[in-house]
């Protein structure tokens, strides 16, 4: 009798007819969403880096390149938000120059920058990047799902340049 059960169920199919596709399926909407959102989250993430990265060297190369340090520092402001407008981020970075060698971080002060000859700088572009999805209404008012990105470029002003 014990045997019999089970193959009886067998022939029969049961209620149980039918409930592997459903499983399946809502196992791997449970699955794979989380998994999609991960994955768009590295890539946004790596993009926001890659604009940082961009942004510093550009606004390093504009500086260097333009007629009068003035002209410069709108150059390179403008370079950077290109770069970062160039990545797909709306947002507008914030350009620092410090002391050459003296880092990007809290402690490293702002100093404003000369076309001098030879005069040396590290170039900082730091943005604050939204997560994907995270910047609606609703999750920015619970959530605060933002990445600070930073880039850094060593700048050294050409040495034969006529001095402005």
């Amino acid at each position: 009798m014990i045997r019999r059960a089970p193959l009886a169920r067998l022939r029969s199919g049961g209620a149980e007819r039918g409930s592997a596709l459903v499983e399946f399926v809502g196992a791997s909407v449970i699955l794979l969403l989380p998994l999609i959102y991960l994955l768009l989250t590295v890539f946004h993430l790596q993009r926001a880096s890659f604009a940082a990265s961009e942004a510093a060297r550009e606004a390093g190369r504009a500086f260097a390149t333009a007629p009068t340090t003035a002209i410069g520092l709108v150059r390179a402001t403008y370079a950077a938000r290109l770069a970062f407008e160039d990545q797909g981020i709306d947002t507008d970075p914030q350009v620092v120059f410090t002391a050459a060698g003296a880092g990007c971080g809290d402690r490293a002060t702002p100093v404003t920058p000369s076309l001098t000859p030879g005069a040396s700088y590290t170039v900082c572009v730091a943005q604050d990047v939204a997560l994907p999805y995270a910047n609606n209404a609703i999750a920015a008012h619970y959530l605060h799902a933002r990445v600070h990105v930073t880039g850094r470029y060593a700048l050294s002003v050409d040495r034969f340049r006529a001095a402005s």
